[in-house]
């Protein structure tokens, strides 16, 4: 079933068709008439109906590289990461200090003093 607008010119684009997937296709068809001409009438409707899902894959695919799918690299430097080392470490030092302080029934550095009800 073919949506609204779709004609020749519009096909590939409006109807989500991967023109490489249809040239492919292509290739394999004229192939099977070179190679096995009495083959043809069986390999062109499975050749059609194999359009539209090979088109989907090649689509899910390209999105897939669009995004960055699959990449390894780090998107942060390796010395921007090194810069905010001395920074978590105080912070980890301190919230070590906080637990040792709760442990011991101490209020933590950061806890404001309590005032005396009214």
């Amino acid at each position: 079933m073919m949506r609204e607008g779709c004609g020749m010119k519009g096909l590939l684009h409006s109807c989500c068709l991967n023109g490489k997937v249809i040239v492919g296709l292509a290739v394999v068809g004229l192939g099977v008439w070179v190679a096995a001409p009495t083959l043809v009438g069986a390999a062109v409707p499975l050749l059609l109906t194999a359009i539209c899902p090979l088109s989907m894959l090649a689509m899910a695919v390209g999105m897939g590289r669009g995004r960055g799918m699959g990449q390894t690299t780090r998107t942060e430097a390796p010395d921007a990461a090194l810069d905010d080392l001395p920074t978590l470490q105080a912070r980890r030092a301190a919230i070590a200090r906080d637990i040792t302080r709760l442990d011991s029934g101490a209020s933590p550095s950061c806890a404001r003093p309590r005032r005396p009800p009214p």
